[in-house]
């Protein structure tokens, strides 16, 4: 009887330590993926800081256009500068958002 309930012991230690560290590589996942999460989530709010600055210039550089009839050379290649800007900018801010979700659709 005692050797049965030391290999019962040592059945119940073992299924504890698979139960144990399987739930320890589950929360390791879960870090990591929310540190990831922390990271895109900041990448994300700069790019769309930076969405909006070359928003708030293109709109001064169209009301300056506006303002001068389309007579100066420069600022039309200006605005068109912006614009490119902007459009980059807006890009990168959906490939982010983009990313973000993939992280948390496979964290899933």
């Amino acid at each position: 009887m005692d050797i049965g309930r030391m290999v019962l012991v040592l059945l119940g230690a073992s299924a504890t330590f698979v139960v144990a560290s399987s739930e320890l590589r589950k929360l390791q996942k879960r870090k990591a993926t929310a540190e990831k999460l922390q990271i895109i989530r900041e990448a994300l709010r700069e790019a769309e800081e930076r969405v909006v600055r070359y928003e708030e210039r293109h709109d001064h550089i169209l009301a300056q256009l506006c303002s001068y009839y389309m007579i100066n050379q420069s600022l039309e290649e200006a605005l068109s500068g912006a614009r490119h800007a902007m459009d980059e900018a807006l890009a990168c801010a959906l490939d982010l958002r983009k990313l973000h979700m993939e992280i948390i659709v496979a964290s899933l």
